[in-house]
């Protein structure tokens, strides 16, 4: 079963917010966590990742920005991010710096 971890995205994508927005809860961010949810499904019921792997979605809770991994569906080892989790790091801790100077 995939992993279907799915927040409104609330920010520019490739751009770290000056402070996490506020997750909002209505009823066109429910309809698109479920649009997403449902198109994670099909790409893993298709089998785009190979064999024995999934696709997975969520939203990086320090810099919110979408996640993409390739898990092996038998381990749990992700076998690939995007972006990786250096650049996640990266991201986390230049939006600190900059909340914390400013």
């Amino acid at each position: 079963m995939a992993q279907n971890s799915i927040t409104p995205i609330l920010t520019q994508v490739g751009a770290a917010p000056a402070s996490p927005p506020p997750v909002v809860q209505t009823s066109e961010g429910r309809a698109f966590n479920r649009s997403v949810s449902a198109a994670v499904q099909t790409v893993n019921d298709a089998g785009v990742a190979g064999e024995g792997r999934e696709i997975t979605f969520s939203v990086d809770q320090a810099t919110k920005l979408p996640v993409i991994k390739v898990v092996d569906t038998a381990t749990r080892e992700v076998v690939n991010q995007w972006p990786p989790e250096y650049l996640l790091q990266i991201a986390a801790e230049t939006d600190k710096l900059t909340r914390d100077s400013g």
